[in-house]
């Protein structure tokens, strides 16, 4: 039998650090807007399957909203830059962080391997314990209610990650680490290295001519690289029934009654002093000194208005309502469900500042909280039935004849001409998804398109006019042509020269200096450099170079090697000895580091291949519709 839980305690602080991170990362944004466009009570809607296996909407929120806190506080944002969520890709991120959990699980399902309810309790035991004393029931539910994850889901959680651990145990125990491979990882941390180099650049290279005869045979070999795609101007209607305008019955609400949260909430209010970079001893200060003026006797909202630099609080006397778990950072949530009422917290740190905190309230929502959820909900929805129906009524009379722009007049809704685009550049209106646009450049000219739903607003779109792809003539084009050929030739001419070089100092014996100055080139000298790091501005981290510098020996000279658009050709001036003493020493550790990254990198090749067949056979499928309702 396999040793496969040799390294239990380990991983099981592994685990728990995974999974509790994973889970407590759930908190919406104080001061901040939500994770762009992430929605509220779709829980239970199925956002992808791996295999027959369920990824809902709840689990993938958490993961989403957990990579947005991490890029927020990476980035130091107060809000979140949706154009950057959007670039980043967060909610790709995130649901393929989920999908390689899921196939992972199944791939190991599909060897037998199997996590008995027993070895999943102790699991679990390990994790919710104090000194070995396992908390409690009621208290592991509280912890798991407070992070927003049902008992159910966390256990099917640490089930595939049970289930994962053991698969890579099975695939990885036969993976051992050769002694090249060893001497090999010393060198590449240990050894260092000193070159000189010349660079070839082809942006020195400004005089390059352009005969005519030239250009135009440039220019007919490489029409394809001049073609403007097809472009298309639309009239646009967004139709949007904002939820207040609408009224709900009493049946609607009732409907949305089951759905309404029960959770403990607080009302509370704050004083926030914000932490500039390099003044946080001058925010504490002044923070410390408004704590001194509270306890003292002084009034709290006044204080809150006066000097509070929160300012949707501030002018309510730093008043934030109600609010469940997970709905502030978690160290304001933490302070805030600790306080009793009346209760003057101290200074609590949190990323945007100073806090402090006073509890009002504190209370399990009573009937007429969770009726104001359910008529908000009830709002939502019908408000965006009435967004469908009305876009669907002048999609109907424009369909039957009618004038798009009467139409919408008719109804109070301005339309509005856009520029030009490419299907590349997307329709530009927000929440115009890639399938809009794509129904826009399949329809005819004259023809609507729509209602599409863009996240609760509803858009048609009439195709106006189409620009036909083409290739323009050389004469339209001529100075775009001259500076593509330009860049060519220059590039062409500094490989050249470099080939030229490293020929005159390697076949033809020519000193490396010497030659370097007959060719009139810069020498350059690195300091000593370890293999991954940054040499300097024109060798950067190139892998090339690296592999190159390190596997020649002094006096040795590289191929031309091509970095950030410039040809460098270097010689190797010294190279430390390898030291078979500090290699020795550091064997054992080298081995067991060497051989965990080789075990990583075979289990990651072989979760991808699992992945890749699961979508050959059409097993994995994801919503993406529902994401896009989640994310905006």
């Amino acid at each position: 039998m396999l040793p496969l839980f040799r390294r239990r305690k380990e991983w099981v602080r592994w685990v728990m650090l995974a999974v509790i991170v994973a889970i407590g990362m759930t908190t919406v944004l104080l001061f901040v807007d939500t994770p762009t466009g992430m929605r509220v009570g779709l829980g239970h809607r199925e956002v992808a399957s791996v295999a027959g296996q369920p990824i809902t909407a709840g689990e993938f929120g958490r993961y989403y909203r957990q990579l947005y806190e991490t890029y927020r506080q990476v980035y130091q944002l107060d809000r979140q830059d949706p154009n950057v969520v959007r670039q980043l890709g967060i909610e790709q991120q995130a649901l393929n962080q989920l999908i390689r959990q899921y196939a992972a699980a199944y791939a190991a399902r599909e060897l037998g391997l199997q996590v008995p309810p027993d070895e999943l309790r102790r699991a679990i035991l390990q994790i919710f314990s104090n000194d070995g004393v396992f908390v409690g029931t009621e208290q592991y539910k509280q912890i798991l209610q407070a992070n927003n994850i049902s008992v159910s889901e966390f256990e099917a959680a640490m089930q595939r990650d049970l289930l994962a651990e053991k698969l890579r145990e099975v695939l990885t125990d036969g993976i051992t680490v050769t002694e090249e491979e060893l001497r090999q990882a010393f060198a590449e941390t240990n050894q260092q290295v000193k070159v000189r180099y010349v660079v070839f650049d082809p942006e020195s290279l400004t005089d390059v001519e352009v005969p005519e005869e030239r250009l135009r045979e440039f220019f007919e070999t490489r029409q394809e690289d001049f073609r403007e795609p097809e472009q298309r101007k639309v009239t646009l209607v967004s139709v949007y029934v904002r939820p207040t305008d609408v009224e709900v019955t009493e049946e609607d609400i009732a409907r949305e009654m089951p759905q309404a949260t029960e959770d403990e909430q607080v009302h509370a209010r704050h004083i926030l002093i914000r932490v500039e970079e390099g003044k946080e001893d001058e925010a504490r200060r002044k923070a410390e000194d408004i704590l001194r003026r509270l306890r003292s006797g002084e009034n709290f909202e006044r204080l809150a208005r006066e000097y509070s630099e929160d300012p949707a609080s501030a002018a309510k006397g730093g008043d934030l309502g109600f609010f469940g778990r997970g709905q502030m950072v978690p160290e304001f949530e933490q302070a805030a469900f600790a306080l009793q009422p009346g209760e003057i917290s101290g200074l609590v740190r949190s990323p945007f500042g100073f806090h402090i905190i006073q509890t009002l309230e504190k209370t399990r929502p009573g009937e007429a909280a969770r009726r104001s959820q359910a008529e908000f909900n009830a709002r939502l929805k019908k408000a965006a039935e009435q967004s469908r129906e009305i876009a669907q009524q002048i999609a109907q009379e424009v369909r039957a004849g009618a004038s798009l722009e009467d139409v919408a007049a008719k109804h109070s809704i301005e339309v509005f001409q856009t520029r030009f685009f490419s299907e590349a550049e997307g329709v530009p209106t927000a929440g115009a998804g890639r399938d809009f646009t794509r129904q826009i450049f399949a329809a005819q000219t004259g023809s609507l398109v729509g209602p599409y739903d863009a996240a609760g607003r509803f858009l048609l779109a009439r195709v106006d006019e189409v620009k036909p792809s083409r290739i323009p003539p050389l004469e339209e084009i001529r100075e775009q042509v001259i500076a593509q050929y330009r860049r060519q030739e220059a590039d062409q001419l500094a490989r050249d020269n470099a080939q030229a070089f490293f020929r005159a100092v390697t076949a033809e014996g020519k000193d490396f200096e010497a030659a370097a100055a007959e060719s009139r080139l810069s020498l350059t000298t690195t300091d000593f450099f370890r293999k991954g790091v940054n040499i300097d501005d024109n060798l950067r981290f190139s892998p090339e170079v690296h592999d190159q510098a390190f596997s020649l020996q002094p006096g040795g000279v590289s191929t031309p090697v091509l970095v950030a658009g410039k040809y460098i050709v270097f010689q190797v001036v010294e190279k430390t000895p390898f030291d078979e003493e500090a290699f020795q020493a550091q064997r054992a550790s080298i081995a067991e580091q060497l051989a965990q990254q080789k075990r990583t990198e075979f289990f990651n090749a072989y979760i991808q291949n699992i992945i890749e067949n699961l979508r050959r056979e059409n097993l994995i499928l994801i919503n993406q519709e529902l994401v896009r309702d989640l994310t905006g």
